[in-house]
């Protein structure tokens, strides 16, 4: 069994299956290095490692992944059943060539005869690799791993390698090791610098913030990332892809109005092609849902109440414009909407449209089964009935029933089912008789009142000033 070096931790399941074999495998005086990034010297980036091995006669910067099933292409693109990706060997031969520059300015006497080769290790169960490609004598499948890394025809012709003595094999890792740190879990992505990522909770994407590496004026931007799994079948991938896209089309339509967050551009990843990033406006990390909690309801002043009214009329424009362009949203609820801290501007955007129906778009309703939010979604949707605009303002009115109450709309489940004799017991909690018939309307059961409950709610709000 090898000396196993973990720096870092893996980052997938494959990733941990490669390293365990690698280590399992080979023999005792090998050394596996897992998982780091190398700040090499007067250089930016830093260059990603999934393992480097350290055998006898030379060292191995090895690539894994958990890819299966057939594979073709050439010597630039491979074709996987789930789509087409780099070949892997360029940017390994980079790394491979990187390590071995530093290595050979970082330790005296560097054996000439000590090299450094890239490896692709893929860990599938079932792989039939169909390109050609001599680089493909690197090209490792599970049970490969000892012949490939100990080479017995090379033991024969040469004798033992440099690297039998442990103290070159220490002094190697040592001129690694000080340069080397634990890879970072956020993505690189293409122009931008990701800072952090933030708490997704149960969102179909990873949320992360960050900022253009030449465009420092826009500052930061909101970077949601969508990973489609490959081992769906293909109507779910492409309905997976659909939501991504509609996201960034729907900001698009909209990006002349001020509530809603500016889109920047959607970025494929330049590793796997089943990743998309969607860049946009960064509005802040307060959401409607946030303030909604760190309020007092036993505390209400005037001020309080009068920004609850301000509130309510600015998300009553920004629905009424949207559904103005052919868009309805079919997610919203607090969550997505995001406070500006502004007191000039508009007070508030609305994000998250991957759920959206957009004009000349597919819609996406027969493929997801889980459109809206439990507790804001309107009973058409729930139900399966035939919709339009008019979701949009019954999640609106629970809304304004939240913010003004400080309460959930449902309780549970069963309150759903049971909305109308519900409803008719949580108006009574609303001390505003204006309010309460507002959203008698807005919340109804039937559709068609909720139009007039929306305009009269614009007209009400605007009129507070």
């Amino acid at each position: 069994m090898a000396k196993y070096i973990p720096i870092g931790d893996p980052i997938n399941e494959s990733e941990r299956d490669g390293i365990r074999q690698l280590r399992d495998q080979l023999p005792d005086h090998y050394i596996v290095i897992g998982n780091f990034e190398l700040q090499l010297p007067r250089r930016k980036n830093t260059l990603e490692y999934d393992a480097v091995v350290v055998g006898e006669w030379g060292l191995y910067a090895v690539e894994i992944r958990g890819w299966d099933g057939t594979i073709r292409g050439d010597i630039r693109r491979w074709e996987l059943e789930w789509g087409r990706v780099e070949n892997p060997f360029i940017r390994i031969e980079r790394k491979a060539k990187a390590l071995r520059d530093l290595l050979v300015r970082s330790v005296s006497d560097f054996p000439d005869e000590l090299f450094c080769e890239a490896v692709v290790f893929l860990t599938g169960d079932d792989v039939d690799v169909q390109v050609k490609d001599e680089r493909n004598r690197r090209l490792l499948l599970p049970g490969q791993l000892y012949d490939f890394f100990v080479d017995r025809k090379r033991m024969i012709q040469r004798g033992p390698g440099p690297l039998l003595d442990a103290t070159m094999r220490k002094r190697i890792v040592d001129a690694i090791s000080p340069l080397a740190s634990p890879r970072s879990p956020l993505p690189v992505i293409q122009n931008f610098e990701v800072e952090t990522e933030l708490a997704a909770d149960t969102a179909p994407y990873r949320e992360f913030i960050g900022r253009h590496k030449l465009l420092q004026a826009r500052g930061k931007v909101r970077i949601k990332a969508y990973s489609i799994d490959p081992l769906l079948p293909r109507a779910e991938r492409e309905a997976e892809y659909n939501r991504a896209a509609r996201d960034m089309e729907a900001l698009t339509q909209l990006e002349d109005n001020a509530y809603v967050a500016r889109p920047y551009e959607m970025l494929q990843d330049k590793e796997d092609e089943l990743t998309f990033y969607l860049v946009s406006e960064w509005v802040g990390p307060t959401t409607l849902r946030s303030y909604i909690e760190q309020t007092d309801y036993d505390a209400l002043d005037a001020s309080k109440r009068e920004e609850f009214g301000r509130f309510a009329k600015h998300l009553l424009k920004a629905i009424s414009f949207m559904h103005s362009r052919d868009i309805i949203h079919r997610n919203l609820h607090p969550g997505v909407i995001y406070l500006t801290n502004s007191e000039e501007g508009v007070p508030l955007k609305i994000a998250d449209f991957d759920y959206a129906r957009v004009a000349n778009l597919k819609s996406i309703a027969g493929q997801i089964s889980d459109l809206g939010t439990e507790g804001y979604a309107a009973p058409e949707l729930w139900m399966e009935d035939g919709y339009d605009f008019r979701v949009d303002i019954f999640s609106a009115g629970v809304i304004l029933y939240e913010l003004f109450t400080g309460r959930y709309f449902y309780a549970d489940l069963p309150e759903m089912l049971r909305h109308d004799e519900v409803w008719q017991e949580k108006r009574e909690l609303l001390d505003d008789p204006i309010l309460r018939s507002l959203l008698d309307k807005m919340v109804s059961s039937d559709p068609d009142a909720r139009s007039v409950g929306l305009q009269e709610a614009l007209e009400h709000f605007d009129a507070q000033g």
